[in-house]
Formats: C-alpha cells, sequence, structure tokens
C-alpha cells in the first residue's frame, strides 16, 4: 500500500526555495554583467573567467527555478510517479555546461600564461573581484541557511555553488593582486585556478544528479537512511524489517519496505500497521512524502521458492465431508488459515449438535481435528472454537 502527501509545508518549501534562487539569480546577473565588463576592459583574464563562472552560476540559478517548477507539478496520466526526475536531468545539463566552461577556460589561460608580453590588468578589476567575494559569501550564508531549513538538497547544492564562487573570486583577487605587483603571469593562471573550481562543481553536480537519476542509495543522506531504519525497526508490532530501500526523486524521498509481523494477525490489523509505520516516517523523517509497506508474515528475503498453499476455500472442501452427515456437528461457521513456511494452522468454529454436552463436543471436536490431519499432511495445527448456543467456548 502507498501513500503519497501533498502538504501545506512542501507548498512553504517551495516557494523558500523559489525565492533564495531569485535572489541568487539577482546578484549572479549583477556579478556576470560587471565581471565581463571590467574584466574585458581591464584585460584581466582572471577576472573575465570569474565572469563566466558567474554566468554559470546564474545559469544554475535558471536551471534550479525552471526545474524546481516542473518537479514540483502533480503526477499526471503519463508521469504517474511524478516530475521529481527533471531536477536531477536540469542538473546533468547544467554540470555537462560548467564542464565545457571549466575546459575552455583552462585552455585559453595556458595560452596567455605563455606568452611573453603580458600586461597587468588595470586596478579596477581587483575591486571587482574584491566585492564579488564578499557578496558571494553573503549569498552562501544566506542560501545555505535556508537549505538545511527546508531539507532541500538542491539549495543546499546551490549554497556551495555560491561558496565555490567566492573561493574564485578571492583566487582571481590573488592573481590580480599578484600581477598589479608586477607578476602578471599570476592573472592567467588564477583564471586556470577559477576554472578548477568550475569544473569540480560541475563533476560534484554530475555526480549527484547521476546518484538521482539510477536511484542509487547514495543519494540519500546517511543521516536520513539511519532515521529511516530506526522508525522501521522500533516500531511496535514489527518484528523484522528487510528490503528497506531509499532513493530520491528532486526533493522527495521515497521509502520501500518489507515488514514481518505475527502471522496470525488479521489483514485488517495488518493494514493498520502500515498505516501507522507510514505516519511516523512521514513525521520523523524530514522530506520523505511517499512511504510503501509491504507486510510480510514471515522473513522472506532469502527464501528462494514461496510456498502456495490452498485457499480458504479449498481447506474448507476438506473439512466438509468430515462434519457433514454427522450427528455431533450442526454447522461449520468458519474457517480461518494461518500460512506458515512449515505448513498450514487452521482456526475452525463449529456449532456443535444441542444434545452433545462440553465434553462430548470437545472429545468428537478431538477425533475431527487427528482426522483432518490425518489426511492432509499440510495441516500442521488445527483449534476447534466450539460456539454453545449464543455463547462462545474452545
Amino acid at each position: 500500500m502507498s501513500t503519497h502527501l501533498e502538504m501545506d509545508p512542501k507548498d512553504s518549501n517551495y516557494a523558500m526555495s523559489q525565492r533564495v534562487n531569485k535572489v541568487g539569480a539577482f546578484w549572479d546577473t549583477i556579478l556576470t554583467l560587471s565581471k565581463l565588463t571590467i574584466g574585458i576592459l581591464s584585460g584581466s583574464a582572471a577576472l573575465v573567467a570569474e565572469g563566466v563562472h558567474s554566468a554559470a552560476d546564474l545559469l544554475f540559478d535558471l536551471v534550479v527555478i525552471v526545474g524546481m517548477y516542473i518537479a514540483k507539478r502533480a503526477p499526471d496520466e503519463d508521469h504517474p510517479y511524478g516530475h521529481g526526475k527533471f531536477e536531477g536531468i536540469t542538473s546533468m545539463i547544467l554540470a555537462i555546461i560548467l564542464l565545457g566552461l571549466a575546459a575552455g577556460i583552462v585552455v585559453d589561460g595556458i595560452s596567455k600564461a605563455q606568452k611573453t608580453d603580458l600586461v597587468a590588468p588595470e586596478s579596477m578589476a581587483l575591486w571587482v573581484a574584491f566585492g564579488s567575494m564578499l557578496i558571494k559569501e553573503a549569498l552562501y550564508h544566506y542560501t545555505m541557511r535556508v537549505g538545511k531549513k527546508i531539507n532541500s538538497q538542491i539549495v543546499i547544492g546551490n549554497a556551495w555553488h555560491h561558496r565555490a564562487d567566492a573561493v574564485g573570486s578571492l583566487a582571481a583577487f590573488i592573481g590580480i593582486g599578484g600581477a598589479l605587483m608586477g607578476w602578471p603571469f599570476l592573472d592567467p593562471i588564477a583564471a586556470i585556478t577559477v576554472a578548477l573550481f568550475v569544473g569540480k562543481v560541475g563533476l560534484d553536480i554530475a555526480n549527484n544528479s547521476l546518484k538521482e537519476l539510477t536511484d542509487a542509495a547514495s543519494a540519500i543522506d546517511e543521516d536520513v537512511r539511519n532515521r529511516i531504519t530506526e522508525q522501521v525497526q522500533n516500531f511496535p508490532q514489527v518484528r523484522s524489517a528487510h528490503f528497506l530501500k531509499a532513493r530520491r526523486m528532486g526533493q522527495d524521498i521515497l521509502v520501500d519496505v518489507h515488514v514481518e509481523v505475527n502471522h496470525r494477525l488479521s489483514v485488517t490489523e495488518g493494514h493498520q500497521i502500515a498505516d501507522k509505520l507510514q505516519v511516523n516516517i512521514f513525521n520523523e523523517v524530514p522530506g520523505v512524502t511517499e512511504v510503501l509497506v509491504h507486510v510480510d508474515t514471515e522473513d522472506d528475503q532469502y527464501k528462494s521458492v514461496m510456498p502456495f498453499y490452498p485457499d480458504r476455500q479449498e481447506i474448507g472442501g476438506w473439512i466438509a465431508p468430515l462434519v457433514e452427515g454427522r450427528r455431533e456437528w450442526k454447522s461449520v461457521r468458519e474457517v480461518m488459515p494461518h500460512y506458515t513456511p512449515e505448513g498450514i494452522e487452521v482456526v475452525i468454529s463449529l456449532q456443535p449438535s444441542q444434545e452433545l454436552t462440553l465434553a462430548e463436543a470437545r472429545q468428537a471436536g478431538e477425533a475431527l481435528r487427528q482426522r483432518l490431519m490425518a489426511a492432509h499432511h499440510q495441516i500442521i495445527a488445527v483449534r476447534l472454537d466450539l460456539f454453545l448456543g449464543e455463547s462462545t467456548r474452545t
């Protein structure tokens, strides 16, 4: 059984994530234009590289905004599991773009570093790099705070992009400063250093996106996996748990688990255990939006062949010839089988003839139990419930 919850807090988290991404997009637009313009005018390869880095961050902001908008759409006929995978797809596209940009910057930086007529950039480039470092560090703290509050990996990832850009700006600041002090070759070297940061971010995004798109267990934080496991294993009436799996789809975490319960429980009891376990996981593990609980009566994770036993009607057919036409019995009220790896345990509710005493009814029941077990080797235990008048006795 499966439950998919669309809750108001999720909508609130989405609004917060979109707000923080739009703030980041605004400042990345300002920084991209400033760095590219001043970098070109001042002749600073490092600042131009930083401008490309900021442009990549701006692209990431836009990809996140669009990707999260698509991912938030409700399941439809063509996407019954929702659209969460679009976040992973858009992130992978971004990673490829970042890696391409990084490679281009490295090639250009190496080419410029080999020139002998390098000229130091103008001092304006130094102050733009310094201002960029301060702004990106502030964006890192703001975005990280929101990402942790709403437990969004993609927002947290965006925060780290701001931090990477801040470190890149520091590298550009050092390179430009060194060039102004008489070592002009430090400017293209700083550009190459920035490119390495861009490439590292691209590889990280690609790795995380690949994990999500391939449903890798490592796409879920270890702390989250441990909290899910704890909720399942500590749940009352669950004897054991197996096949516990969790996968990420965008911001959502989807959980599948098999739980073993007492085989004598009714179907409705097992269903209620599953419902309560679902609610516990939803309430205690942030980010989980769907839980599929499969109720087992045994731990079947190492089982190669599942035995298939006769159903209730067929077992009733075994019992009928042993009861019908005999003066001891008035009717068979109910037959309830319980299936175990060793065989079938059967509970039979019988109404004895009113002519019998309680002792005689029990004696007749014992004879019936022995005949039934002797005739059908799959039955390993029989319990009789005797109904005398309006009261029930065993």
